[in-house]
């Protein structure tokens, strides 16, 4: 995987991909930031609009660290600093125009990812499924949105022959839109679910979102989808006849031969070749089947996805499992929804059969008007999935009253806080404890928790649960 400095561009060709006049400065740009605190020197500073904060606001902060120009709200140039200055009436769209052009300039091949959950992790996948083969870039932590995705974009280095890209929508138009600007051969949907219906409605608005990047790949390029729900194989075969279905149904294209999956692991083997991850759980075995499957698609010998995949850890808290003292904890503090968190507390009952199981469960967001149903709904599965103590916070502090079994002790706190001391009181110290819950629930103190009152967290790097 490649990590060199980013290939650069010019102002030339900024003022041509923005249609301003020709003109003005000669230099040479190498990569963007939109926070002045991120800019390393040399970049292009987008001076973005905030709600709060207004980009422009810190043009001098962001000269001082090394910008040498700036995209910028016109009237916002600040003339008494060294910045050659690109005025536009939208910055952020200005920045998904700049990284079109960069697009359209290179030859490497570009996987874009989407899905309502399991992109991230499928992302990582992907990029160590081809990584032994091809020289691999691919997006950082999940800048995959209107701003993150062009910032990707203008990061790419000299010598990337694949882009691996993630693509996220919170909004509908929003993958359509990034799809224009990222312009990618093959596409990739994991999985659609019920997310970020507060803004779609429904689920059926959702699997039309995903289905965007699929009509904006490449003719020549591939499709991949995952098998669930089943509405999602259907509906890409109807856009694209050739789509590749990854999992592990009889009607899959990819799938394991043999498969293994463990709490910790997960093993298989296709034509004849050994696959072997360090994470558990089915959802983690489905996510490689679609590494697999792109990255034999475009020629990646099996040996060599395999020998990428072997590495596969889990970053940041997204659902990989961590040992504190004598626990063994299962954190995904990034994403929460419906569907992934069934595939969590599959994991915790099927994988850790005779294991005392504990949850802290935080508010799974952006569900609209689905949010009390759900809620409510996940709080039951919970119990019913054997868990013996559950922390039912946010959203699902309601829900969690109505779902109380004789069985199970239930802490039920809008605040997490309030739920610390009597969770940590009711655990033995040898449980099994899922801790899951939307980014916005701030889960990620659990952890600390848990370390403060148990031991220090061995392979502390969690990644996707989804």
């Amino acid at each position: 995987m490649t990590t060199a400095t980013a290939r650069g561009f010019t102002s030339e060709e900024i003022r041509a991909w923005l249609g301003l006049p020709a003109g003005g400065g000669t230099r040479e740009y190498r990569g963007a930031a939109s926070d002045s605190r991120h800019v390393r020197g040399g970049e292009l500073f987008v001076a973005i609009p905030g709600e709060r904060v207004h980009g422009a606001d810190f043009l001098e902060q962001a000269a001082d660290a090394g910008a040498r120009g700036a995209i910028v709200e016109t009237g916002r140039e600040r003339h008494d600093l060294p910045l050659e200055y690109f005025p536009v009436e939208d910055p952020v769209a200005a920045l998904g125009t700049v990284a079109k052009g960069a697009r359209k300039r290179t030859s490497a091949r570009v996987i874009a990812i989407t899905g309502s959950s399991g992109k991230t992790t499928v992302k990582e996948m992907v990029a160590l499924a081809v990584g032994d083969a091809r020289n691999v870039y691919r997006t950082a932590g999940n800048l995959n949105s209107q701003v993150g995705l062009p910032l990707t974009i203008l990061g790419a280095p000299d010598g990337a022959e694949v882009w691996v890209l993630e693509i996220g929508a919170s909004e509908p138009g929003e993958i359509a839109r990034l799809a224009a600007i990222a312009s990618p051969d093959d596409a990739i949907v994991t999985t659609v679910g019920p997310a970020h219906l507060e803004a779609f409605g429904t689920e059926a608005r959702v699997l039309e979102e995903k289905l965007d990047l699929a009509r904006g790949a490449a003719p020549t390029g591939y499709v991949v989808v995952g098998e669930l729900p089943d509405a999602l194989p259907r509906a890409a075969r109807a856009i694209r006849a050739d789509t590749i279905v990854a999992g592990l149904g009889p009607e899959c294209d990819v799938r394991p031969e043999r498969a293994t999956v463990g709490g910790e692991r997960i093993s298989f083997e296709r034509a004849g070749v050994s696959f072997e991850l360090g994470v558990g759980g089915v959802h983690h075995l489905r996510d490689a089947l679609i590494a697999v499957a792109i990255a034999e698609a475009i020629g990646v010998p099996s040996t060599a996805i395999a020998g990428g995949l072997a590495r596969y850890a889990p970053v940041g808290h997204r659902g990989a499992v961590v040992s504190i003292g004598r626990l063994t904890v299962l954190a995904d503090c990034y994403n929460a929804n419906p569907e992934s968190f069934r595939a969590a507390l599959a994991q915790c009952r099927d994988r850790y059969a005779g294991r005392r199981l504990a949850a802290f469960a935080g508010s799974m967001l952006e569900l609209g008007d689905h949010e009390a149903e759900a809620h409510r709904a996940v709080a039951r599965e919970i119990v019913d999935a054997g868990f013996a103590v559950v922390a039912a916070t946010g959203a699902f502090a309601e829900g969690a009253v109505a779902a109380t079994d004789e069985e199970v002790e239930v802490i039920a706190a809008v605040d997490p806080e309030d739920a610390r001391s009597p969770f940590l009181s009711s655990l033995r110290g040898d449980e099994v404890v899922l801790v899951k819950g939307s980014r916005g629930a701030r889960l990620e103190r659990v952890l600390d928790w848990l370390e403060e009152a148990f031991g220090t967290a061995d392979g502390h790097d969690p990644e996707d649960a989804a």
